[in-house]
């Protein structure tokens, strides 16, 4: 067999700096915040705390970083399940359906934490606040290039797109507690209903 080529020097190190963002967001899905310590993090990825810091000089650094790395992953995979959608297949369901789905992995609950932990610690805030705000940008981009009739009306667009994110945010802190609470499928339910109204063309809307 042909030898495989020696992967370059930045190819190494985005590999590393991938296996420390994995091994962040797997210590916070299990530990927690507390228990995401650097040391934790450089011995769950299997690397010296030197080239941990060679990556991410403070802790609040490699935990937004880790947001930002959860984030674009969440978000391919959303582009990818919508992108397999059939031609007839209903948008607006699929787009809550798949939403929900992001917003029940376990590493994005674990974000969570994070903002509460952020209300505290100014240095996490200010590294996680660009975090969300890109990442709410990106969101937003991809529901006016999936919904461009309803995009078209801005501002509108954007409250519709905040109570959806915010309302499944709601459910999924709800869902902690309680994950057989039978008002969370019933809230999806309304809240695809009042989606549908509120996304469908001019003149499409359901009658009251």
């Amino acid at each position: 067999m042909p030898a495989r080529p020696r992967r370059s020097q930045e190819e190494r190190s985005a590999l590393t700096r991938a296996r420390i963002l994995d091994a962040t967001l797997d210590t916070l899905a299990e530990r927690g915040y507390a228990g995401t310590t650097t040391t934790a993090v450089a011995e769950r990825a299997g690397v010296s705390r030197g080239a941990q810091l060679h990556h991410f000089r403070t802790r609040q650094e490699l935990l937004a970083a880790a947001v930002g790395h959860l984030y674009a992953r969440l978000t391919e995979t959303y582009v990818k399940g919508f992108a397999r959608l059939s031609p007839d297949a209903d948008r607006i369901h699929a787009a809550l359906e798949l939403l929900w789905e992001v917003y029940n992995d376990p590493h994005l609950v674990a974000v969570v934490e994070l903002q509460v932990a952020a209300r505290t610690d100014g240095a996490l805030l200010a590294k996680l606040l660009p975090v969300g705000e890109r990442h709410h940008a990106n969101v937003l981009r991809l529901a006016a290039e999936y919904f461009p009739e309803a995009a078209s009306a801005p501002p509108r667009f954007l409250a519709i797109l905040d109570l959806i994110l915010d309302t499944l945010g709601g459910l999924r802190s709800r869902a902690l507690l309680r994950p057989d609470d039978p008002a969370i499928p019933r809230t999806l339910a309304l809240l695809e209903e009042l989606a549908r109204e509120a996304l469908a063309p001019d003149g499409d809307a359901p009658d009251a």
